[in-house]
């Protein structure tokens, strides 16, 4: 047998637990499957397989600063490739994985690799229901934006639109760096 180097193991430990939790922030309140899917149905699992190695394989390039529009078309990769994958397995709800839930697993999988000095800052955050009703947008534009609904591509640029007004207006650097300071008023 083998032996890997005990950093490559340490990052292993890491990263398998950072991707377990991006896809249950992603997971956790929005409806991502069918009704009638249990947790017997293998597909689930198969899923979450197929969006950890996504995640792990897009993460890579963030080593290097990405664009906002390049960001964008990964978060639409990922919904679109997990919806092909998985189109007619009776799986997921409307059987798409949409827009809304691959942001929150992207962003928040990047969220943690930035803060833990893995990667330069990601060009957006995750937008879940808090930093979405910190955003300027009118009461029913923040409704109609509800992340675990959204699945189109513009309204994923509202919010981020939105966003870097509120980075102008606070002062911040960048929209990743509002939120960390946004989500921590916000607990």
């Amino acid at each position: 047998m083998r032996m890997k180097r005990i950093d490559s193991l340490k990052w292993d430990y890491i990263n398998k637990h950072i991707i377990s939790n991006s896809i249950s922030a992603a997971f956790g309140r929005a409806k991502v499957y069918r009704t009638g899917v249990d947790g017997k149905n293998p597909n689930r699992d198969r899923l979450r397989e197929a969006l950890a190695g996504l995640l792990e394989a897009s993460g890579v390039k963030y080593r290097r600063k990405v664009s906002s529009a390049e960001h964008t078309k990964t978060i639409k990769k990922i919904s679109d490739t997990l919806s092909r994958q998985f189109k007619g397995k009776r799986l997921l709800c409307k059987d798409r994985f949409r827009i809304g839930i691959a942001q929150k697993a992207l962003n928040v999988y990047l969220k943690y690799l930035w803060t833990l000095g893995k990667i330069v800052t990601p060009p957006h955050c995750p937008f879940d229901y808090g930093i979405i009703q910190m955003l300027p947008l009118g009461k029913e534009e923040k409704k109609a934006l509800t992340w675990t609904k959204l699945d189109t591509i513009r309204g994923y640029q509202k919010m981020v639109e939105a966003a870097e007004i509120e980075v102008k207006s606070t002062g911040h650097t960048s929209i990743a760096e509002w939120e960390l300071n946004a989500w921590e008023d916000i607990r």
